[in-house]
């Protein structure tokens, strides 16, 4: 039925597409003469707003070439189950090695099926998956169970050894996929036992426990735990074994007095440990921590504590009589006969009087309590709800506001010294400053953007119609000035009448050169005849209000990434043959002609699976199976040449093959050029191999513009080696389908639905877009890769929008540009003059781990090749332009400039497409 009136019926639509409840239609009716009521002879889908209506109206039930569906198993019976509810797929059309259990994401091929108007999967496979070494059991509650704090696991569906049941600590590997279930996003599939290196299988005999630090004033004491009951203390010395010193997290209270007699406070953390040589002389805490000696004249003799049976627990407490307020840290010792457990315990004496004048709250300038001036016009505003492009986009808009602080303003206004409200800005940036410095900036580039925008004000103008809608002229809007966006808010003011005036809040709906269509009240919009409005122009503070969100996002990355110091070697992502490059013919979906044969495989397969399982069941083969089945259904062969683009020079093969291994990440990976270098196109290499050597990656690809954003999906496209639904590209809100490339246009669709282009595996977006995955609650780490191409037009702040969705423990980040080129636009001279025009990317080209170092890396063209590669062979401009003048042509400058070098590869190298 059509709007609850037209009867219709699925031969009259057009295509034979599948139609959806609430889905507009146009159709041709016709009247019955005997029954009055209304038939559609004719039903046509109207396509969605970003799909293209010449490739997609003919896709149709007997359209040959298969779709694919990114989704969640929904329910599962006997031999089959459901992808979202909808598509079905029997387990005999699943990958080898895969059986797939409620909440798994998959991948699946499937066609609609003519005669029931209902979709099908003939292949189905995990969306991500991943192999875990040497992780240990976290819980077990009945017949589910915890792997690492983030692996999920039942024993319903989980492929064990024979006789193998998981118990709790057991350090075990397992083969994982993506799957919603409750808190994580792993499930095992497979698990198997690992030899243990820990002592807990064994009963172990606690010598003593002891403190290596200097206690002269012999404050602690230890209170070992006698059957609930207390048992004699020992001074500083010895004591029996808290659990705590070997679960690594131990974090206890403790209690005291002071000199005053009043109580003490202490807080107690016994962060991380690590097996002690019990005949050594130094102890070691965790990352390394400053050697201590241990001095046994310092503590008395330990008494014996006992055996501890494996998963016994014995507590004890330890007692600090504190002479006087303060700090300390001492490191506990558990002395066991072979092996001696470490642990320091932070230990904080507060006095009772010191607690009354302690921090409540953080320090926050107080609001002026000057009497604020009344406006004597009174005002009534009238609010109408912005127009969604789409439904779906109705996202949870839980950004906070970051209001700009008043005294803030009036600094600015009244040309005081910054710096009387912000001392911070004339310091180094450093972690302790970072993000008060930089929400600082932002503030003062919105007052400036504010103060700009109300030079623009027009006053006692006439709007003119276009159909049902109001259209503002604004002069000067062609050139920017002043620069609107679909989307933004405009206030239209009424002259004052009697003290009264109206304030109408529109929306940009549509800009078309100097002309500014707008979105506001209906009744306004009926009722106006051309009387005479103010206009007052607003600052959108979306970008910024995800910059500030950001700062506070990226806390987690700490000093490692955002200031590092040090390079430390991770072991790589990709340990096997380089060799990764699959063969592109391959990857393409099967056709009408052989998808009986794909059927008949999946059976054939499934069959030998199920037979293999009855005769042996080894979860090594399971695993195996598994992964490789994973591969071939995407790719069966390798090409002969490891890069998918061939005519990439040696710089940026090396550049590829370093960011494909990621031996420092979390550190940022730099890559940066002069213009038409190709950093953009070893961007798309880089993304297309991690793509296909890494199943268990998810990639989210950024620039700061459209533009560059547009240029990154379009050549991914161009690849052709991604399959269909490897990639989405996410638009702003206000963006219109007439400024996108119709070759982009396919990847817009599934961009609409935030929460289910979040499942993509390659998703392309700017670096103020990628903040709408923060609304819809991604966790950190849910992209295990962030490529931000030119990162050097892009402030810090605005790159840190896609850098929070990364993890700071195995997440890899790329940074592609040139520090030498124009940086981010800037207006606000104070946010200049304190550094908001630095990119992250020219920041961390001066710390000293990316400087140039032609002593120590003279032979990988300066800079460390770990962190850092240059590209200097030009594609772009001609050879003549390249060179260096006054210098003659042969001769070049002294030790050959980088122009010479780049002019004479222009000539020997084919340009790259």
């Amino acid at each position: 039925m059509i709007d609850d009136l037209i009867y219709f019926s699925n031969e009259a639509v057009t295509g034979k597409v599948l139609l959806n409840v609430g889905q507009e239609v146009i159709a041709v009716v016709e009247e019955n003469k005997v029954s009055s009521g209304l038939k559609a002879i004719r039903v046509e889908a109207v396509s969605d707003k970003w799909e293209d209506d010449s490739k997609n109206q003919g896709r149709g039930l007997s359209d040959s070439s298969p779709r694919v569906l990114i989704g969640c198993v929904t329910s599962l019976m006997e031999g089959a189950g459901y992808i979202s509810q909808t598509t079905y797929f029997s387990l005999e059309s699943v990958c080898e090695g895969f059986e797939p259990c409620k909440g798994d994401w998959v991948e699946a091929e499937y066609w609609i099926r003519p005669g029931t108007w209902s979709s099908e999967a003939v292949s189905v496979k995990p969306l991500r998956y991943k192999r875990v070494d040497r992780v240990c059991v976290s819980s077990l509650c009945g017949r589910n169970g915890v792997i690492d704090d983030c692996i999920f696991f039942t024993l319903d569906s989980l492929r064990l050894p024979e006789g193998y049941v998981p118990r709790r600590h057991d350090v075990v590997r397992a083969l994982v996929v993506e799957s919603s279930q409750s808190c994580y996003v792993w499930r095992a599939l497979c698990m198997t036992p690992v030899a243990r290196r820990n002592k807990g299988g064994v009963p172990q005999d606690l010598v003593s426990c002891k403190l290596a630090g200097w206690d002269r004033a012999r404050q602690f004491r230890f209170q070992a735990q006698c059957g609930g009951q207390p048992c004699p203390t020992a001074r500083s010395g010895s004591g029996s074994a808290e659990e705590m010193g070997c679960s690594g997290d131990g974090a206890s209270s403790l209690g005291g007095c002071g000199e005053d007699g009043a109580d003490q406070v202490l807080d107690s953390s016994l962060p991380g440990g690590r097996e002690v040589c019990p005949d050594s002389s130094t102890c070691k805490g965790e990352n390394g921590e400053k050697e201590q000696n241990i001095s046994r004249k310092q503590v008395t003799e330990p008494e014996p504590g006992g055996l501890i049976p494996p998963g016994g627990k014995v507590a004890i407490v330890i007692i600090c009589d504190a002479k006087s307020p303060g700090r300390c840290r001492e490191l506990l010792l558990l002395c066991f006969s072979s092996f001696v457990i470490g642990r320091f315990l932070d230990v904080s004496v507060i006095s009772r009087l010191e607690s009354l004048i302690a921090v409540r709250e953080p320090f926050s300038w107080k609001k002026s309590k000057s009497p604020q001036v009344l406006a004597p016009t009174k005002t009534t505003t009238v609010v109408v709800t912005t127009q969604k492009r789409n439904s779906r986009r109705q996202l949870p808009s839980f950004l906070p506001q970051y209001p700009i602080p008043d005294r803030l303003k009036k600094c600015v206004e009244q040309k005081i010294d910054i710096l009387t409200f912000q001392p911070l800005l004339a310091e180094l940036l450093n972690m302790s400053n970072y993000k008060e410095k930089f929400s600082t900036l932002l503030w003062l580039e919105e007052i400036h953007a504010e103060i700009e925008l109300k030079e623009y004000n027009m006053s006692g103008v006439t709007l003119k119609r276009n159909g049902g809608l109001l259209v503002l002229e604004v002069p000067g809007l062609a050139e920017s000035r002043p620069s609107l966006y679909a989307g933004d808010k405009l206030i239209l003011k009424t002259q004052e009448y009697n003290g009264h005036a109206i304030e109408y809040i529109g929306y940009v709906t549509e800009i078309h050169e100097e002309d500014v269509t707008l979105k506001l009240n209906p009744e306004f919009e009926q009722a106006y005849n051309s009387e005479p409005m103010d206009v007052e122009f607003t600052y959108n503070r979306t970008t910024s209000r995800r910059c500030h969100f950001a700062l506070e996002q990226v806390i987690h990355l700490g000093v490692k990434v955002l200031f590092p110091e040090e390079v430390i070697l991770q072991t790589p992502q990709v340990t096997h043959s380089w060799n990764c490059a699959q063969d592109t013919k391959a990857d393409r979906p099967p056709t009408s002609k052989n998808r009986r044969a794909v059927k008949d495989q999946a059976k054939a397969a499934t069959k030998a699976r199920r037979a293999g399982t009855q005769d042996a069941p080894g979860t090594r083969a399971a695993g195996t199976s598994a992964l490789d089945t994973g591969n071939k259904a995407q790719a069966p062969g390798a090409r002969e040449k490891e890069f998918f683009n061939l005519v990439l020079n040696e710089n940026q093969k090396l550049a590829v093959r370093r960011i494909l291994s990621g031996d420092c990440r979390p550190l940022p990976y730099i890559l940066f050029g002069p213009p038409g270098t190709g950093k953009t196109v070893t961007i798309i290499e880089a993304v297309l191999q991690v793509y296909h050597a890494l199943p268990d990656s998810r990639i989210l690809v950024c620039a700061p513009s459209n533009s560059a954003a547009d240029l990154v999906c379009l050549r991914l496209h161009e690849s052709q080696v991604l399959r269909p639904a490897a990639m989405v590209r996410v638009n702003a809100t206000c963006r219109f389908e007439e400024t996108i490339l119709d070759a982009v246009k396919p990847y817009c669709k599934d961009g609409e639905d935030i929460w289910r282009a979040s499942r993509f595996r390659i998703i392309v977006t700017t670096c103020s877009s990628a903040g709408l995955f923060y609304q819809i609650g991604v966790r950190v780490g849910h992209f295990t890769h962030v490529f931000v191409d030119e990162a050097g037009q892009a402030s810090e702040p605005e790159c840190l929008i896609p850098l929070g969705l990364v993890s700071d423990l195995n997440g890899q980040i790329v940074l592609a540009g040139d520090p030498m080129q124009l940086g981010p636009v800037i207006k606000s001279r104070l946010a200049m003059a304190y550094g908001l025009n630095v990119s992250m990317l020219e920041r961390l080209m001066s710390r000293p781990a990316y400087l140039r170092d032609e002593d120590a890396f003279g032979a990988c063209g300066a800079y460390n090749p770990l962190l850092v590669t240059k590209l200097v062979k030009n594609y772009r401009s001609h050879a003549a332009g390249l060179l260096v003048q006054p210098w003659p042509r042969a001769q070049g400058p002294p030790g050959r400039s980088a122009a010479a070098h780049a002019a004479s590869a222009l000539r020997c190298t084919p340009s790259p497409k």
